[in-house]
């Protein structure tokens, strides 16, 4: 039997990493012996959580064309993952900079480039699609081509432009808890929004799924970033490869969220 095909569509960054004891304040210089860089970005750390996990994996991104890209390039295709890269601009990929505190919170810093020389392939031969809403150059195409059998999976982080367009697509929502539209609605009460799961993640608190409370086991954090992009990738391998309840991949996706906090990174390199 195949392991379902994924193709996970949206942003690809080169995160450098930082962690020091607490945030520093204005106008100072922090020096760190414990710093990591790795690729990085919703859809980018969704799809290698599920190709780590046995799925098959595909990102859609625009990275360039660049020895930085082709670098990340080969970072990714080492954990199993296939890269599209739609722009060959010769423009320097998505960078982030992440200051780790000692409590384990994150502040970034993010530096993206517009992409604006696109070239498509096709993309109609996947099993279902996860969308971070980001990278919208090829996203919006990409959402477009889906065939209409095939499921949507929307990883809403934060409300940007053009939401309701994956919102009238997409099958199941997964949003944070400051996912809210123009009006204050959350996922909940966004009338756009025709999916039959809507899921509310809290960080440590328990998710929402349909209105009903999933629990979050009680770890010691030392690192919270990449949490809910691994906890994506997670579910997707629990509902569309290990054919389990929506309900149950989310308690499976869970489970892995929470072991990956225990540790620095995303994953371990």
């Amino acid at each position: 039997m195949n392991t379902p095909k994924g193709l996970f569509v949206g942003i690809c960054t080169s995160d450098y990493l930082y962690y020091i004891d607490e945030y520093p304040s204005e106008n100072t210089k922090v020096k760190t012996n414990h710093f990591a860089n790795y690729v990085g970005g919703p859809a980018t750390n969704a799809a290698i959580t599920y190709a780590m996990l046995g799925g098959n994996a595909t990102l859609a991104t625009c990275l360039g064309d660049s020895a930085e890209a082709d670098a990340m390039i080969r970072n990714i295709t080492s954990y199993g993952v296939k890269v599209l890269n739609f722009s060959r601009d010769k423009i320097l990929p998505n960078t982030a900079s992440i200051v780790v505190s000692g409590n384990g919170n994150r502040t970034i810093f993010s530096g993206q480039n517009i992409f604006k020389e696109i070239e498509f392939t096709d993309v109609k031969d996947y099993d279902f699609y996860l969308f971070d809403c980001n990278q919208q150059e090829i996203a919006l195409t990409i959402l477009k081509e889906i065939p209409k059998d095939k499921k949507v999976v929307l990883d809403a982080g934060s409300w940007k432009e053009n939401m309701d367009c994956f919102l009238h697509r997409a099958n199941i929502v997964i949003a944070s808890e400051v996912f809210q539209d123009e009006n204050g609605n959350d996922i909940f009460h966004i009338n756009d929004c025709h999916a039959d799961a809507k899921v509310m993640t809290r960080g440590e608190k328990p998710l929402i799924f349909n209105e009903r409370e999933i629990p979050v086991p009680k770890v010691e954090v030392v690192d919270t970033l990449g949490a809910g992009d691994i906890f994506h990738g997670a579910f997707c391998y629990g509902y569309f490869v290990l054919n389990k309840s929506k309900e149950d991949a989310l308690k499976y996706a869970v489970t892995i969220a929470s072991e990956s906090v225990k540790h620095k990174g995303p994953r371990i390199l």
